[in-house]
């Protein structure tokens, strides 16, 4: 696999393959365009082919009115939550309502004192502001043109979802973490627990790496976020831990588009039809499998290889984490920059990184067709990025000198030899 990748990356380097990349770009420019004229000739709150815009952006919203009109104890109450939007939009959505925090909600209250396209429309400007901020944090301003180009990243703005706060979160954990403000990086980290999915593996290698400052920092986050989600609501709180508890078998309930998500467990899923338990214990063997990869692909946590240690935790997350839309899939932009600088064959990178572009246009339609019919489904957007991590990650190295070298004379942040327990 890792030789097709690079046969694909020295393609896509030489004068023929120029009209790939060329392609790419122009996919990705029409993307952007046929969204924005759809948002701009629909009517009302409808884009042109009737659905709502912003689409999931309608459930912060209503949140947000809910909070608002002081009803936060109802705030998981699907019949309110439908009652909203159908006031907002004139449509029943029949969408899953909020999965987040209550404390998830307060954000949107502001939101939700302005007409909902307004509300939208500076919701999508905060997106692509933080988009750029994660670039300029890892020093990658350049890239913006194929970033913007990746699909999961159009997703998550024409959804109106939340997932470049999400990565702009991460991108300033990582940087935090370089400089060596642990601590700090640490609660920056626990700001993340709107999706606690996406804190967990992460938490628990630096755990392993006896990051114990960036682990108290996180901690006092979340004792923090947890005592102000009781204050708006008991109720509430106790809802979404109730809900939380459907979390492992939403994936596998009638009429849940499954084909939207791309995790090794929504793959089984798709794969299995029917087959929830199987499906969830061949998930639970390869996500172990993954984690195994992760700490071997690993350097030893330091200041000068943090690029790949951190790289590889969040194509971990992403892999492991059961519920990823595809809009979740823009948390990739990370590792593949970050990976880019050490890389030792960058037609491996150019072919891997091309790979997961193609996967993630070409498998969610294809999984919803073959879904469609009943029969067993391949997400082939989930092999495709364990594939390209697996060899990117072990390609990579750190700038400046070998590996061994750089793993016998490493310093870390605060100081102290790199280890590994």
């Amino acid at each position: 696999m890792c030789a097709a990748f690079a046969t694909l990356g020295r393609l896509l380097g030489s004068g023929r393959g120029r009209y790939g990349v060329l392609l790419a770009a122009a996919i990705g420019a029409a993307v952007w365009i046929a969204w924005l004229v759809s948002l701009a000739t629909g009517p009302g709150l409808l884009d042109r082919a009737g659905n709502v815009k912003g689409g999931d952006f309608v459930l912060f919203y209503a949140a947000g009115k809910i909070v608002a009109a002081h009803q936060t104890d109802h705030l998981y109450d699907p019949d309110l939550q439908e009652q909203i939007e159908h006031g907002l939009t004139g449509e029943r959505s029949g969408r899953h309502g909020l999965i987040n925090p209550p404390f998830f909600a307060l954000p949107f209250v502001p939101l939700a004192a302005l007409p909902y396209l307004a509300a939208f429309a500076l919701w999508s400007a905060l997106g692509i502001a933080l988009l750029m901020g994660t670039l300029r944090l890892v020093g990658r301003l350049d890239a913006a043109p194929w970033v913007l180009a990746f699909v999961p990243v159009w997703a998550a703005i024409s959804y109106g979802q939340n997932s470049l706060l999400s990565l702009f979160i991460l991108a300033a954990v990582y940087v935090l973490l370089r400089h060596g403000h642990d601590r700090i990086a640490g609660a920056v980290l626990g700001c993340l627990l709107y999706k606690p999915q996406l804190v967990v593996l992460l938490a628990a290698l630096l755990l392993l790496d006896r990051r114990w400052r960036a682990l108290a920092g996180l901690g006092a986050t979340a004792v923090l976020l947890a005592a102000v989600a009781l204050a708006l609501s008991v109720p509430a709180t106790l809802a979404y831990l109730a809900l939380g508890r459907s979390f492992a078998t939403m994936l596998g309930e009638r009429g849940f588009p499954t084909a939207k998500m791309h995790s090794l467990y929504s793959f089984f899923v798709l794969l299995l039809p029917g087959h929830l338990s199987a499906a969830a214990a061949l998930a639970l063997v390869s996500s172990l499998a993954v984690l195994a990869l992760v700490r071997l692909r690993q350097p030893p946590y330091a200041a000068d290889t943090l690029d790949r240690w951190y790289a590889a935790a969040i194509w971990g997350t992403v892999l492991v984490s059961p519920h990823v839309p595809l809009y979740d899939l823009s948390l990739l932009v990370l590792p593949a920059l970050l990976v880019r600088p050490g890389t030792q064959d960058e037609a491996t990178w150019r072919g891997g990184i091309a790979a997961v572009w193609a996967a993630t246009i070409l498998s969610q339609p294809l999984a919803e067709l073959t879904r469609a019919a009943g029969g067993p489904s391949l997400q082939l957007s989930v092999p495709a990025i364990a594939a390209a991590g697996y060899c990117l990650l072990g390609t990579s190295r750190p700038p400046g000198g070998s590996s061994e070298s750089q793993k016998a004379h490493a310093r870390a942040p605060d100081g102290k030899a790199g280890q590994r327990t």
